[in-house]
């Protein structure tokens, strides 16, 4: 189910991944629940999910196929680029085109489920003359090979610039809003008709993925206070169990203070028991 603020604003909260086990089950997922199983329970409790493989190794075809089959009519997944593109040889053409067409190979068999491609640059990609060229070029390269939306994470803090906020609204590359231990935590950059929010990695430490481990009740509030605001049509927001050590019970959080509806797993794990 798509949540929706005021009628307007259209809110698609999910996690980064969908693979914490074991330690979502019993907890989320329910008691015993085969791996196998998982991506078709989380598409009840969310309607996205930030994909985390795609970074590390691009899935076959059947892979991809079978999330698009496990999962409902308005579930949508975003795609992180992969690390040869960011990382590796740090999006410069042409050395990235061919694993980035790939992508979006793979990318066109979700169809309607394709949210947006996250690209995600190190820390150390600095808004140096030949890096703006490269971002530039490779931009303009994958919107002529794709309608896919996009969303950039330039996690140096020499982009957090009205300049750089200018010349993604030319593109509609959205601007990557993080909360977290990076240097542009919290920037609040909007250039494009939507936003993408990572809950990343908070430096604090944790034991286990099970539970709420550090309150983040302020922080929360001011996330649900700066989206009530945005000045955009959708909003895509994926948390971390890195937040505050449960990502599923920190969104809930979360969309209570939206006043969206909240699914609550354990009172599907009844239905699930009876088929």
């Amino acid at each position: 189910m798509r949540s929706t603020l005021e009628g307007i604003r259209e809110f698609r909260f999910g996690t980064q991944s969908w693979t914490s086990f074991p330690d979502w089950v019993g907890v989320f997922y329910p008691p015993k629940m085969p791996q196998a199983e998982a991506l078709s329970f989380y598409g009840q409790v969310f309607d996205t999910v930030e994909v985390n493989a795609t970074f590390h190794a691009l899935p076959t075809d059947s892979t991809v196929r079978g999330w698009y089959e496990r999962t409902g009519p308005d579930f949508s997944f975003a795609l992180k680029c992969p690390r040869q593109v960011t990382h590796d040889v740090r999006l410069e053409l042409p050395a990235a085109e061919a694993p980035m067409l790939e992508l979006l190979r793979l990318a066109g068999l979700l169809e309607d489920k394709l949210g947006p491609l996250l690209v995600q640059l190190p820390p150390s990609f600095d808004r140096s003359a030949a890096n703006r060229r490269s971002l530039a070029a490779f931009l303009d390269f994958v919107q002529e090979a794709s309608s896919a939306r996009m969303a950039i994470e330039l996690r140096h803090p020499s982009w957090a610039t009205p300049d750089v906020q200018n010349e993604l609204a030319l593109r509609n590359v959205a601007w990557v809003l993080t909360d977290g231990d990076q240097p542009n935590h919290r920037s609040v950059l909007y250039s494009a008709d939507f936003t993408y929010v990572r809950w990343n990695r908070s430096g604090l430490p944790f034991s286990n993925w099970r539970e709420i481990q550090h309150d983040r009740s302020a922080d929360l509030d001011w996330w649900a206070a700066t989206l009530r605001e945005a000045p955009v049509e959708t909003v895509f927001g994926y948390m971390s169990n890195e937040f505050a050590g449960h990502a599923p019970a920190s969104l809930a959080m979360l969309k209570q203070r939206l006043q969206l509806p909240v699914s609550e797993p354990q009172e599907l794990w009844q239905q699930r028991a009876l088929f």
